[in-house]
């Protein structure tokens, strides 16, 4: 069974917190990484499927090598004033969502359509 931990990494603490209280009804587990560095180790320590990651905090290419690194994890890129080229080159990374960090709807969906496309590639 795949791992029900969330690793949150936002460059704003406030909304950091606010996005943990709000995915510990979906999630067994919800960790804040402060730094790419300690994102990468939460990440592999828990066995995390979905990471929401701030783009104020962690860039397109971290983006990138996340996917890579980390295959089944399932990717939801946030910024408070998204642009289209944003956007697009977040999904071009490998996150399967953009959105609005507080948008929990959407991280949500990104979720659960990460985990039936994960499901799907693995039969």
């Amino acid at each position: 069974m795949p791992s029900r931990t969330v690793v949150i990494a936002q460059n704003d603490p406030i909304i950091a917190l606010g996005l943990a209280n709000d995915l510990h009804a979906y999630f067994a587990r919800v960790t804040v990484a402060d730094s790419v560095v300690e994102l990468h180790t939460l990440l592999a320590r828990h066995e995390a499927r979905v990471a929401v990651l701030d783009l104020e905090l962690v860039n397109v290419d971290e983006v990138n090598r996340l996917a890579r690194s980390f295959g089944d994890l399932t990717i939801v890129c946030t910024h408070r004033s998204p642009d289209e080229q944003m956007w697009m080159a977040a999904l071009n990374a490998g996150a399967v969502e953009f959105c609005h960090p507080q948008d929990i709807r959407s991280i949500l969906n990104a979720w659960r359509n990460g985990f039936r496309h994960h499901l799907a590639a693995a039969a």
